[in-house]
């Protein structure tokens, strides 16, 4: 019946939410909580806790303790003498991580092998990750909305794995930052409004981009006319990356600024303003980049005049 409720769409929220609480809580009692641990045991030992410790957990304390010395008893009947020693001592240490869970079991607290809601939502948030990284806020989003967990459990699963580091909005950010600068070259304030819209706070998002740009203003064009020859190291730069962020932003425009090549100059530089302030760069730097690809242009028509003055003066 409550596999129905769930099912249903026309079932409210609230009954819902329950009925997925109340399934969950149902899977997680009937699991196998607690097993004896047989690692490193002789086969032997191995074949008799199998048939004697099921009816060890199902007895009483006077059970267990007369249980306990018939498998004792077995195993000194059925060892040789030279491996009597090791054989007795494992079987020993058994025999006391069995009693430690037999004890842990029926002290009645049923919280040492109970899986709570927390683990379950971290262990939702880790599935989650693994599919793609996230924002704290979309794997909220996810945890309450989609799976139905109450907001405080969410709110401790993502707690707990930013302790662990695991979730990290600073990282995120990086990450995001480097990712639209290498694909689209947005600026910093660009990037900023799309993680702002992500749910991520300033201080994150500042701290993300402050590892991929020397600057969070407009990029700097010092060198806007060089051919990107130079040595100085960026500490933001990593491999695939260029040191000097204004060199990489002329490269990808002067790209954009070919493919316009023949129409009317006006429409191409409003093409090319276009371009830049949808990344989200401002004015200042739209107009220095499109003189210099302008400057660049006219500096090719003289070279050509050069050489066609040079080789008619050499053919006369």
């Amino acid at each position: 019946r409550m596999v129905r409720l769930v099912g249903l769409r026309e079932t409210p929220l609230r009954m819902r939410v329950s009925a997925v609480r109340a399934l969950r809580a149902i899977a997680a009692s009937t699991r196998v909580v607690a097993a004896p641990s047989t690692l490193g045991l002789p086969k032997q030992t191995c074949a008799l806790l199998g048939t004697d410790l099921r009816n060890l957990f199902s007895s009483n304390s006077r059970g267990w303790f007369t249980e306990t010395r018939v498998v004792a008893n077995r195993l000194k009947s059925t060892s040789g003498d030279d491996d009597l020693p090791d054989a007795a001592a494992q079987h020993e240490r058994s025999l006391a991580a069995a009693r430690t869970v037999q004890e842990t079991m029926a002290s009645g607290s049923g919280t040492a092998f109970t899986q709570t809601e927390v683990d379950r939502a971290t262990a939702q948030v880790l599935r989650f990750l693994n599919y793609k990284p996230r924002t704290k806020a979309e794997l909220f989003t996810k945890l309450v909305e989609d799976k139905l967990y109450d907001p405080a459990v969410a709110t401790a699963a993502i707690q707990y794995l930013e302790t662990k580091e695991i979730v990290s909005d600073t990282n995120y950010a990086e990450m995001w930052a480097r990712y639209k600068w290498r694909t689209g070259k947005w600026a910093p304030r660009r990037i900023r409004a799309s993680l702002q819209e992500k749910g991520i706070a300033d201080c994150d998002a500042n701290a993300g981009l402050a590892n991929v740009f020397d600057d969070l203003g407009d990029v700097k064009l010092d060198k806007i006319g060089d051919d990107g020859d130079d040595d100085s190291s960026s500490p933001n730069a990593i491999a695939g990356e260029e040191h000097d962020k204004g060199a990489e932003l002329v490269t990808a425009a002067r790209k954009r600024w070919v493919l316009s090549r023949g129409m009317d100059g006006v429409k191409r530089r409003r093409r090319l303003h276009a371009w830049l302030e949808r990344r989200g760069h401002g004015g200042g730097t739209s107009r220095a980049i499109v003189e210099t690809l302008e400057r660049e242009d006219q500096q090719k028509v003289w070279d050509e005049e050069d050489a066609l003055e040079r080789e008619r003066g050499y053919r006369e």
